[in-house]
């Protein structure tokens, strides 16, 4: 059974984070915190349906993967001390109470030494090995003997659990604030992602769905304008939809310290010379923190290293989330780095950001194959039970009243795209034309002569028309005028259906009607780029 959570999850961060910011600045409340100005969720609860995709793809998000990796590998090795942190997170002195030297309120310490000398991750590791079942997995970072003081250091994330069901690991994080830019989708989902996975390694558990419950989950004005350009721009594609996969952290417990040394040691050694090769260690046989490493290697590098010398480098680098992050990096500054990239997968997603946010059209059209099946295996005949008057043209016409309803108001029904109702309708219109294709007279050119029997009840006759449909669309084009146009055509058929009109006038009608449907279809993709996306992935889940 799926585990129950009070929201749909999102797939990963990226689509958490654009979702998020859309929300925060539609419904947002206007407060004013410590005299700056944010727009503010409170209980916002948001669940990612797969943390270990972790890296964030965002236009204009600007993130710093290195940042990133050093502090997660900075608080999972339970550190305080910031002039390590600072050559990775310039800013991190501005959040402490002893002008630069340490975090007061750092999570490292208080994950791996709490007072009283307890690791809570190996707390965590030991009670659930010894009951799988437990509910009491559960930990702390907020101290009341702490922290209810006057600081700049407060820890905002506050209280961690986990639990084992159907051999997933799952995790709540509760946390006072979370600044959705900076904190949420800077630093907080990536590295607890990373402690889940280690804890579901050493559990020999899968990495289920990671949750965060947040008081205050804010955005701040100077935010505001960031925010809108991102959701505007994201089109619901990250390199996971390209096969593109995280490195596997597998180093066991007994080996952990050992390897948080080696890994420390090694990362002193690439910043002080990068042209150096990676050593042969425990930090470096696994792929993930071999991975951070590598990473590193490439930032301190690429201070030094001419363009050429960095994209050989980058070249060297295996096919994976880290390297996609490192690639969108450096391409913010260097575009000619995402030119010819090796590395295919890789080379795929950033292909499909040039296009300008072009609907996927081949996934579309599988995903539409998909969802007919699918339907037609629940639904079987039901949509020409009762024959071509009584049951398939109404269904055609509920499609077209949305849809002109939609041109007329611009309002949506609930839970159901204006995408949606398209392919609907596209799909009901092209079913049609092999109803009547399957009358006496019929046009059976649609199908090959070999074509199985009944053309409606065997579903690679209706993939045959989807194959040849041109769902290619333009972003700019005129919804509105192909709506219009799709009504008019219905207009024109449904008399000749009622007054019987010739199998021939039926069919020409009808194959207007799917010409039209397939050009609305292609203009609502294009218009929608992150709608299709959503459709493709939800009936295609990687």
């Amino acid at each position: 059974m799926r585990p129950e959570v009070m929201v749909r999850p999102y797939r990963n961060i990226s689509f958490a984070t654009a979702e998020s910011f859309r929300v925060v600045l539609d419904d947002g409340a206007v407060v004013t915190v410590r005299g700056h100005e944010t727009r503010e969720l409170r209980n916002r609860v948001t669940a990612l349906e797969r943390p270990r995709e972790r890296c964030v793809f965002l236009p204009g998000r600007r993130n710093d993967i290195f940042a990133q990796i050093a502090e997660t590998m900075w608080v999972i090795a339970g550190r305080d001390d910031l002039p390590w942190l600072t050559r990775y997170l310039e800013r991190a002195p501005d959040f402490s109470d002893d002008g630069g030297a340490t975090w007061r309120s750092a999570y490292g310490p208080r994950l791996r030494s709490w007072p009283g000398g307890v690791d809570q991750i190996d707390a965590w590791r030991q009670l659930l090995i010894a009951d799988r079942a437990s509910r009491r997995a559960v930990g702390v970072i907020f101290d009341p003997a702490r922290d209810f003081v006057e600081s700049n250091d407060v820890p905002c994330n506050n209280w961690l659990s986990w639990i084992i069901r159907d051999g997933r690991l799952h995790m709540n994080v509760a946390i006072r604030s979370n600044d959705a830019m900076w904190g949420f989708s800077g630093v907080n989902a990536f590295e607890w992602s990373v402690l889940q996975e280690m804890l579901a390694f050493w559990l020999d558990s899968e990495v289920g769905e990671a949750t965060f419950f947040a008081t205050s989950y804010h955005l701040y004005r100077r935010h505001f304008d960031r925010a809108q350009q991102i959701t505007e721009r994201f089109f619901g594609v990250s390199p996971y939809d390209f096969g593109i996969a995280p490195p596997a952290f597998q180093t066991a417990w007994a080996d952990f310290e050992a390897a948080l040394a080696d890994w420390f040691a090694q990362e002193t050694a690439v910043r002080a010379d990068p042209d150096a090769e990676l050593g042969e260690n425990l930090a470096m046989s696994d792929p993930f923190l071999a991975g951070t490493l590598q990473l590193l290697r490439l930032k301190w590098g690429a201070q030094r290293w001419s363009p050429d010398r960095l994209a050989e480098e980058l070249a060297r680098l295996p096919e994976n989330d880290f390297t996609a992050a490192a690639y969108e990096f450096f391409g913010r500054t260097r575009p000619e780095l995402l030119q010819g990239i090796p590395q295919p997968r890789i080379y795929a997603f950033f292909a499909a950001c040039r296009t300008g946010q072009k609907a996927d059209t081949a996934g579309l059209k599988a995903a539409l194959k998909r969802l007919h099946a699918r339907k037609n295996s629940s639904y079987g005949g039901a949509w020409k039970r009762r024959g071509e008057r009584v049951s398939v043209v109404p269904n055609i016409a509920r499609k077209v009243d949305r849809l002109e309803n939609f041109a007329k108001t611009g309002e949506e029904l609930t839970g159901e795209t204006i995408l949606d109702t398209a392919l609907d309708l596209y799909v009901y219109a092209a079913k049609y034309r092999l109803f009547l294709a399957e009358q006496e007279g019929g046009d059976r050119s649609l199908v090959p002569a070999d074509a199985p029997e009944p053309l409606t009840d065997n579903d690679i006759n209706f993939e045959v028309l989807v194959d040849a449909a041109d769902f290619d669309g333009n972003a700019d084009g005129d919804v509105t005028a192909a709506i219009e146009q799709v009504v008019g055509i219905f207009a024109d058929l449904w008399p000749q259906v009622e007054d019987g009109a010739a199998i021939e006038i039926r069919t020409q009608r009808a194959g207007n009607l799917t010409a039209a449907s397939e050009r609305l279809v292609g203009l609502v993709a294009a218009a929608h780029p992150r709608a299709a996306a959503d459709f493709i992935r939800q009936e295609l889940p990687t």
